[in-house]
């Protein structure tokens, strides 16, 4: 079974940060707004919590579904 490519952003504050590296405290490249989806790299390796975005990046998994 293929891993899922796509997620909803489901962010409370209305946006979610995609960051350089998979930490809170990394520099923020750009904004993903709650509701939008985002296509997720499955062969990319992140830490546990985190997903790497395709194009570069990466998202806080809690707040993806």
């Amino acid at each position: 079974m293929a891993a899922r490519k796509i997620y909803v952003v489901n962010a409370p504050l209305g946006r979610l940060y995609v960051r350089e590296e998979p930490n809170r405290n990394a520099r923020i490249i750009t904004t993903v707004e709650t509701g939008a989806n985002v296509r997720i790299d499955p062969k990319a390796k992140a830490p546990y919590g985190w997903k790497a975005v395709e194009g570069g990046g990466y998202v806080m998994a809690e707040f993806l579904e």
